[in-house]
């Protein structure tokens, strides 16, 4: 019996300290810090999702440059069709985000997309993606999250 109330007592202590009794696993300031440096910086690897019929896929990888300048390349596939190279150009001025997609194609039409953003979660941007050529304009609904 002595030995099931100790096995028990040491169950309960590894339960709480392991439980954040003890000090053990992030704070709250911890995780406030690793979010802050996630968010500092949108360098790395990007996709951007639309569910729109005809919808896209967006995989870019984005490079920081000086005053805030940003680019990068990656592809453009579209539902049911090949994949594109597209460039990847704009700014990021914390916390918003600016880009600009060349190389697209969308409906069979050479377009040039534009997103804006405020990167302030690291869910990603919901925002929409604006589709042009001459005589052509369509807005797109897209979210764009770092991988």
């Amino acid at each position: 019996m002595r030995s099931l109330l100790a096995a028990a007592g040491a169950l309960l202590v590894f339960i709480t300290t392991s439980c954040g009794g003890g000090g053990y696993g992030p704070t709250e300031q911890d995780i406030n810090n690793s979010l802050e440096t996630t968010l500092r910086s949108v360098a790395g690897e990007w996709a951007g999702i639309s569910t729109v019929p005809n919808a896209i896929r967006l995989d870019f990888g984005l490079q920081e440059g000086s005053n805030g300048g940003v680019s990068g390349t990656g592809t453009m596939k579209e539902a049911n069709a090949t994949s594109v190279p597209i460039t990847v150009t704009g700014t990021f001025q914390r916390p918003t985000l600016a880009l600009t997609f060349d190389g697209m194609v969308f409906e069979s039409r050479q377009v040039k997309g534009t997103a804006q953003g405020t990167y302030t979660t690291v869910g990603g941007i919901a925002t929409t993606l604006t589709l042009s050529a001459p005589g052509y304009s369509r807005d797109i609904p897209i979210l764009l999250q770092e991988k």
